[in-house]
């Protein structure tokens, strides 16, 4: 949206040189103004905040952000921590790490008979495999066992692909990451 001074002058005053001067010379001030009242609102949201409203969450919450740290992965961390609600439900568990993690990007459940709480991350949410691990020791009653793993391409995943296909990637890669061609 583009605002000049200019327009906000009664139509009256608007020809004058003087009025036409001043204004273009206040313009860019206003500008700025306008610019840092944008931010000041992308700030207060997570998903908008910049590197300053990111810097405050984090202040707030105490979350110590690491140096080579993306705004996504601040931002991520800073998201985790607002989703921890206490006491939680294996289905609010699962919504909080629908939230984080993506649909279908990870698995969740309590084996039966027994308090050990069984937490699978995909790989295509496996960089932020530390942070749901201390996600799960702040929010997890202290009677069950957590058991985190990292899901892995199954013989299912690679069955689609065909050997040329399969040929592209080292035995590694088949097993650890997301493939592109699956």
């Amino acid at each position: 949206m583009e605002r000049k001074l200019i327009d906000y002058l009664p139509y009256v005053v608007r020809d004058y040189a003087e009025y036409q001067g001043l204004t273009a010379g206040e313009q860019p001030e206003f500008e700025l103004a306008w610019d840092r009242v944008n931010e000041l609102l992308d700030n207060q949201f997570v998903l908008t905040a910049g590197n300053l409203g990111l810097s405050r969450w984090e202040r707030i919450l105490g979350i110590v952000p690491k140096a080579t740290d993306a705004l996504e992965e601040r931002r991520f961390r800073i998201l985790t921590r607002l989703n921890e609600e206490l006491p939680y439900t294996l289905p609010q568990l699962r919504n909080i790490l629908r939230t984080l993690c993506g649909e279908g990007n990870f698995r969740a459940e309590i084996e039966a008979g027994s308090y050990e709480l069984i937490v699978k991350i995909g790989l295509a949410a496996k960089r932020h495999f530390k942070d749901v691990e201390a996600l799960l020791e702040r929010i997890s009653p202290v009677n069950l066992v957590i058991n985190l793993s990292q899901l892995y391409n199954t013989h299912a995943d690679l069955s689609r692909l065909t050997h040329g296909q399969l040929a592209a990637y080292s035995h590694y890669d088949l097993r650890n990451e997301v493939l592109k061609n699956g």
